[in-house]
């Protein structure tokens, strides 16, 4: 179990991701590596301390050394990686399932449901809200296909820059605006079926979805909104991160401020 420091003011925020996938070639975890400690900057430029725990890591003395309680922080964000094990949602598989880590998805699908639970705050980005998709059993479209704009299908596998149009009267549209945004993305599966009380926030031209939350006016039933983007891309237009970042810190914040008055 990850200890906390007892010192710590901010709101701290569990940022998981599995860096330690054994499936992940070298160059795809480099790139997990770099986008998760972007994420954390961001975290931590908005107002809390990032807790950074790979969820693919293993310890000698027990499951994994990223186990967090998540009763000791105040929100946890959910990060991109390797597919989820299809397994998960129902599905048999599809042979261009790959990079996949069944210990990563179990600890994290256990995070998000205990987070949620606590009243936790909950962030998912790319991998992140596909795996909070199947936490509360939702489904997944397994592969988008050969033509899919989602993904650079050159060698270099970039990712690419496309438009989302945002859900008017959503949290997202009060993040982000309604007008939509141009986000970079690279994936090539997505959600298929919302998983129980979430609502589709964004799609892609084609349909797609592109972002998913709990609706604001459920607040008994949690703050929770993912994105199937990467706006912690360093090609992602200045300030968008941290437009997302800023209500999900405050709501960490806030929660923080309950748990304090509850103990005082």
């Amino acid at each position: 179990m990850t200890l906390l420091p007892m010192d710590v003011t901010r709101p701290v925020i569990a940022v998981t991701f599995p860096g330690s996938a054994p499936a992940y070639p070298d160059a795809y975890r480099e790139d997990v590596l770099r986008l998760a400690d972007l994420a954390a900057a961001a975290v931590e430029a908005a107002g809390a301390t990032a807790l950074l725990l790979d969820s693919s890591a293993e310890d000698p003395d027990g499951p994994t050394q990223s186990l967090v309680d998540v009763a000791a922080v105040d929100g946890a964000l959910i990060l991109g990686g390797g597919d989820v094990d299809p397994a998960l949602y129902g599905s048999e598989g599809h042979p261009s399932i790959g990079d996949t880590d069944r210990a990563a998805d179990d600890l994290e699908i256990a995070v998000v449901r205990g987070a949620l639970a606590l009243g936790r705050p909950v962030f998912g980005i790319c991998r992140g809200m596909q795996l909070i998709n199947v936490a509360l059993g939702g489904t997944l479209v397994e592969d988008l296909g050969p033509d899919s704009p989602h993904k650079d299908h050159s060698p270099a596998d970039a990712m690419v820059r496309h438009a989302v149009a945002v859900v008017p009267g959503t949290r997202l549209a009060s993040m982000l605006g309604a007008d939509g945004a141009a986000v970079m993305s690279g994936h090539h599966q997505a959600v298929r079926s919302p998983g129980e009380g979430l609502v589709v926030s964004a799609r892609a031209d084609d349909g797609v979805i592109e972002a998913i939350e709990l609706p604001a006016d459920g607040e008994e039933d949690g703050w929770l909104v993912a994105v199937q983007w990467h706006p912690e891309h360093e090609g992602t237009a200045p300030g968008q991160f941290a437009a997302l970042m800023k209500p999900f810190v405050d709501a960490c914040a806030a929660r923080r401020s309950v748990r304090a008055a509850v103990d005082a």
